[in-house]
């Protein structure tokens, strides 16, 4: 529908106007330029579904359950032994 006026609108402006039954000024004036938009809108919901990873072979993440593993605990002791280093090596000073 948003189309559509704006198609109207764009018809209103340049002074096209239907009247007396011209079926194929009808189909010129609106139909193609709302296949046209058809087309680009659908164009743009593929580029957005490939930037997305949808054809990827991948399984995706927010799709397939993700857990806490042991290498998720491992780099959190390290990081949670290098921030009381530091604060360790602050108090001294």
């Amino acid at each position: 529908m948003e189309e559509w006026s704006a198609i109207n609108d764009a018809m209103r402006m340049r002074g096209i106007r239907m009247r007396g039954g011209k079926a194929g000024a009808m189909l010129e004036y609106r139909l193609v330029p709302m296949m046209m938009c058809s087309v680009k809108i659908g164009e743009d919901l593929s580029v957005s579904a490939l930037t997305r990873g949808l054809d990827s072979s991948v399984k995706r993440t927010n799709t397939n359950k993700i857990g806490f593993h042991i290498q998720d605990v491992i780099l959190l002791l390290f990081c949670f032994s290098i921030f009381v280093i530091q604060i360790h090596a602050w108090i001294i000073k």
